[in-house]
């Protein structure tokens, strides 16, 4: 037994150090598995708040793009209802148009109507007509100044006569042997119409009139005999024919704008 237990002191050192060797290769081991798990954990810890941040910005992406289209479809339904509001006053509007042409054609038909009346019967009871026009003529053996001789066409609607054409003055000179007209001198000296144009032209005067014989002959008279015009005092007293208001406010109308 004494044998089988002796060691020599070289073995005893060379076996402690075979010992602490592999201990020291145990600790270095385990030293390289803790860092490879500390190095992973590192990485897998990296990658995680890589994927983290991605996710994130990935959500606010998908969040952006998301609104937009809410907005875009927003304006969108906005639009529709602007377009169907917009179409529906231009339906009106054509509505009212059609309904503003349809009663223009009723009015038009109606004055055709009262035109073709009027040219059917174009004057008053007791009016004279005349190349398309109405004419009163006063009743025989009636005399009045020139001012209350239109003072009478006035209350008939109407006024003393405008005489433009030579057609007109033989029409009027047949009615009396002296009758009053609608010309009559201005405040100026002129000779001015009813309708307060001016006379134009040398109009149809006799001869060497008007000549202001009695220094106030202020009014014109046409002379059956002399089919012509004469400047006679406002104060006398003729007949006198009325003319058709309508056709006064028309030669005032052409005058003005000549």
């Amino acid at each position: 037994l004494s044998l089988a237990f002796r060691n020599t002191p070289r073995e005893v050192e060379e076996g402690s150090w075979n010992l602490m060797a592999a201990d020291n290769r145990s600790m270095h081991g385990w030293q390289s598995h803790s860092s490879v798990c500390w190095i992973g954990a590192a990485v897998v810890g990296l990658y995680t708040t890589a994927i983290n941040e991605w996710d994130n910005k990935y959500k606010d992406v998908i969040y952006e793009i998301t609104k937009g289209r809410d907005d875009v479809r927003d304006e969108r339904d906005q639009l529709k209802i602007t377009a169907n509001n917009l179409t529906q006053e231009i339906q009106a509007l054509q509505d009212q148009y059609v309904a503003v042409v349809a009663s223009r054609d009723e009015l038009q038909a109606e004055v055709n109507r009262l035109s073709l009346n009027r040219t059917d019967n174009p004057c008053h009871l007791g009016w004279k007509k005349f190349n398309k026009k109405c004419y009163y003529v006063s009743s025989n053996g009636v005399s009045k100044t020139w001012a209350n001789s239109r003072k009478d066409c006035q209350e008939r609607g109407a006024d003393l006569v405008i005489i433009t054409t030579k057609e007109e003055l033989d029409f009027v000179k047949k009615s009396y042997s002296v009758t009053w007209i609608g010309l009559s001198r201005g405040q100026g000296g002129g000779w001015t119409w009813v309708d307060g144009t001016d006379l134009e032209g040398e109009g149809f005067w006799q001869d060497d009139e008007p000549n202001n014989a009695d220094g106030n002959e202020n009014c014109v008279e046409v002379s059956r005999d002399m089919a012509a015009w004469n400047d006679v005092p406002c104060s006398r007293k003729f007949s006198w024919v009325c003319e058709e208001l309508d056709r006064v406010r028309s030669h005032s109308s052409l005058s003005s704008q000549n």
